[in-house]
């Protein structure tokens, strides 16, 4: 594991995890279920296959699923390693989401920028065995702190065009990161950012991440945790 790159809203981690636990995380993904989706940001996108999500609480030890795979363990490990990011879990977030994707050729996923629902960032794990420079899907992002919103894109109803928007008022070009196997990169939340289009040169080979967000959990869901606690503390003392 070896941070290679860090930028003002981004950090990559090369070799995230051993052979064994990188084999291990791929073949997790290979026995997991998945459903093809249509794009969220735009229809010109294309589909995806996407997972079920798993999350880990509070307690960050236990996943809804129950069981704790060694990827998921370490990469909750290096999200709390990295509270200069992140910030302080517990104070600044409480929860990690995860889901696998595998985006085929001809696919992408447009630009936006992952703001709100308590997010203060996400993560993308490279699963796939071998990514040629030359298929694309590269994850582009803005390496600049958000800007004020202006009138003409508070008026846009359009995502991507807002965020084409903000992309015309920056200084810099995008960062283009290489989706490299076992690369992990991390994204400060409010990041203009997209998923270039995988080429059709990739012929079936997917490109294959465990994606996941940090987050703060709403106040009614703090609550009903605070009480599920406080009632497992009663059941168990009586």
């Amino acid at each position: 594991m070896q941070e290679t790159q860090r930028g003002r809203r981004f950090i990559i981690i090369d070799n995230f995890l051993s052979s064994q636990h990188f084999a291990a995380a791929q073949d997790l993904m290979e026995r997991t279920a998945f459903t093809l989706r249509e794009s969220v940001i735009s229809a010109e996108d294309g589909p995806a296959f996407r997972s079920r999500g798993a999350r880990f609480g509070q307690d960050l030890g236990v996943t809804d699923a129950g069981v704790q795979p060694h990827v998921y363990e370490e990469l909750a490990r290096t999200v709390r390693a990295y509270s200069d990011f992140y910030g302080e879990a517990d104070t600044d977030w409480d929860k990690i989401t995860f889901a696998f994707w595998k985006y085929p050729a001809g696919s992408r996923l447009g630009w936006h920028n992952d703001a709100g629902l308590g997010r203060q960032g996400e993560f993308i794990l490279f699963l796939h065995d071998r990514w040629r420079p030359s298929w694309g899907g590269e994850l582009k992002l803005i390496d600049e702190d958000p800007q004020p919103v202006t009138e003409d894109e508070a008026a846009e109803s359009d995502l991507v065009l807002r965020m084409e928007a903000r992309i015309e008022l920056t200084t810099t070009s995008p960062v283009a990161i290489v989706p490299k196997p076992n690369r992990l990169v991390m994204v400060k939340a409010d990041t203009v950012h997209t998923i270039g289009r995988v080429d059709h040169t990739a012929g079936d080979t997917l490109r294959r991440t465990l994606t996941g967000f940090v987050s703060k959990s709403p106040v009614r869901e703090r609550t009903r945790a605070s009480a599920l606690e406080s009632l497992s503390a009663m059941l168990t003392t009586n």
